[in-house]
Parts: structure tokens; C-alpha cells; sequence
């Protein structure tokens, strides 16, 4: 998608000009262009991929979250005829648990599909105590049965910490040989933020939940949302969405002095990809104490991923609260 297109007609104003800080005494963007001036500020930056915090991740694994990986990554699997298979998080902060998963489910299909499962040992590793944490118990537990039933080796607690290219070194010192290796990197904020003064010590940013505004914007006037965000919580685009609608509304809230402001609650929303036209549909209102659980497993839930993706890019990416409904 083209932004300069998207924001025609608009009434926004678009300016590519990479940013390299925030001054916020001048209440100022620093970037490569000039400075610019503002009154508010809502950052949607993203994270930053941090191999170094995985040593050997970069020249060894596999992903499926960096885009400069995505096409090698696919070449990777599509070509993987069998042996020790690993998939998952590594010690050192990923909020970012299900592309892995995903994978898994995948692979176990298309390996089952040529008739070379047997041939496979399928691993999931995560530093974490449970299965996507932010879903809860039943789906921690429906997820330990899930994995069980395909045959899929499930590692918790483990903290990879460095990898070369046929080892997988943890943190207890133990180590397990490998063939293939799919990770999600460590996550870390990006670089023009880290003298900011906003971010803690990873680079994120704390928000205040109810408002989105950054905990440590000196003159209250700076806002963030998405995955550049320091707070507790997985890292997932319709999360952002959410944020941002709160966040944009209180700035509304703030420059006309009315109008309402929606409360942000955080829930688990995903659709994991089963191969075959199988998806599995989670959504858990676990982390903000809500009492809906909702597991499908089925067609339905592919379909909803197929035709989320096709309304995205019909509708250049303003999809408004579509991102909730098309995936109920």
C-alpha cells in the first residue's frame, strides 16, 4: 500500500520524513528532514527486532515477523523433509506467542499431507509458564491438548539464549540439536525513541491505560499506542486499533472539550491457521477480568482470516471497527 495515496482526500497531511528523536521540552519531532512542532503526539512506532539480544538468531533462524526473512523462511519450510523441527520464543522479552504456534500447525499438516510426519520431530519452545499466557487457564490447558493430540513437543520455562547452526543453547545450561529453527525475535523499542525520556528499560513506552497518554510525558501531551507500548500484554494489531481509538478520542476529548472517550479493555483475539481450511479461533477477556471464553475449531475461523485480509487491503487498511466483527 502506498500512505502518501491512502492519506489523499483526507484532510491529513502525510510527511515521510524518518524521525530520529522527541524533544519534549520544545514539544518537538526531531527528524532527518527538519523538526516539527506539535501540540500532540500519539506514537504508533512499532518494535524493533532485537538479535542481538538472541546471539545467533539473526544468521541461523527462521522467521515468519521479519519481513526480510518472510521469503526464505517459506522456501525453508516448503523444502524441510524431516528431522528435528523447532518453533517458538527465545529468552529476552517476545509478546508474541502464536505466529510459532501457527507454524506448528502448518508444518505438522503439510508433513502429514506428503506422508513424511514420521520423519519429524515437532518442538515448541517459550520462555513463559503456559501457552499464550494472556488467554488463561482453559486455553492454556485446551492448547496443551491441542498440541498433544498432533504430536507436537511442547518445551515451557526454557530460555533459549543463543543459538549457532545445528545447536539451541539455554539458559540452564542445556542444549538440544536442531535441523530447522522458526523464532519470533526478541522485541525491543526502537532507537530514535531511546532519548526521549519516555521509555523504560527495553525502549517501550508505559501508557496510562485509560487514556493511552505516556506515563512520562512532561508536558501530558503525548500519547502511544501499538507495539511500542511498555505496558503488560501480547503484541497484536487489533490490540493497536483498540489503542488508538481510545487515544485518538481523548485527544478529540481534550481539543473540543466534549464528546465521549471508550474504555480500553485489553482481550486475546486470535486465529491461528490449522493447514487444510482448518483455523482455531480464541478470544479471552482473561486479562481484563471478563468472564467470555470462545474456542471454535473449524472452517469458519480460516474463512474470517481469508476475508479479514481481503477487506484490509480493499479498504487500504481503514477498516474502522471492522476488526471486530469479521473475526467473531
Amino acid at each position: 500500500m502506498d500512505l502518501a495515496e491512502n492519506f489523499k482526500n483526507t484532510g491529513i497531511e502525510f510527511i515521510c520524513d524518518p524521525m530520529t528523536g522527541v524533544d519534549q521540552e520544545a514539544d518537538e519531532i526531531v527528524c532527518q528532514g527538519r523538526r516539527y512542532r506539535f501540540d500532540y503526539l500519539i506514537l504508533a512506532t512499532g518494535a524493533r527486532h532485537a538479535y542481538e539480544v538472541l546471539p545467533g538468531s539473526r544468521e541461523f533462524a527462521r522467521s515468519v515477523c521479519d519481513r526480510d526473512k518472510i521469503l526464505e523462511t517459506r522456501e525453508a519450510l516448503l523444502n524441510f523433509k524431516g528431522g528435528e523441527f523447532f518453533a517458538g520464543v527465545g529468552g529476552g522479552y517476545t509478546p508474541c506467542d502464536g505466529p510459532p504456534m501457527e507454524v506448528l500447525m502448518d508444518l505438522d499438516h503439510h508433513l502429514r499431507q506428503a506422508g513424511i510426519r514420521d520423519q519429524t520431530r515437532l518442538h515448541y519452545i517459550s520462555d513463559k509458564e503456559c501457552l499464550l499466557p494472556p488467554g488463561g487457564p482453559k486455553v492454556w490447558q485446551y492448547l496443551e491438548d491441542h498440541f498433544a493430540k498432533r504430536g507436537i513437543l511442547v518445551h515451557l520455562e526454557v530460555a533459549l539464549v543463543r543459538m549457532d547452526p545445528n545447536t539451541l543453547y539455554f539458559k540452564d545450561g542445556k542444549t538440544m540439536p536442531y535441523d530447522l529453527c522458526v523464532l519470533v525475535p526478541p522485541y525491543r523499542g526502537i532507537k530514535a525513541l531511546e532519548n526521549s525520556g519516555l521509555t523504560n528499560e527495553r525502549g517501550f513506552v508505559p501508557v496510562d491505560w485509560n487514556t493511552m497518554r505516556a506515563d512520562q510525558s512532561s508536558h501530558r501531551n503525548i500519547y502511544a499506542v501499538g507495539d511500542c507500548i511498555g505496558n503488560p500484554g501480547p503484541k497484536q494489531g487489533h490490540l493497536a486499533l483498540m489503542q488508538a481509538t481510545v487515544a485518538a478520542e481523548h485527544v478529540a476529548w481534550r481539543i473540543n472539550q466534549r464528546g465521549p472517550v471508550r474504555a480500553y479493555l485489553p482481550e486475546f483475539r486470535c486465529v491461528m491457521d490449522q493447514g487444510g481450511g482448518i483455523g482455531l479461533y480464541l478470544y479471552s477477556q482473561y486479562m481484563s477480568d471478563g468472564d467470555i471464553l470462545e474456542i471454535q475449531l473449524g472452517p469458519e475461523p480460516y474463512q474470517s482470516k481469508i476475508r479479514f485480509e481481503q477487506i484490509f487491503m480493499e479498504k487500504r487498511g481503514d477498516i474502522g471497527e471492522l476488526h471486530h466483527e469479521m473475526v467473531k
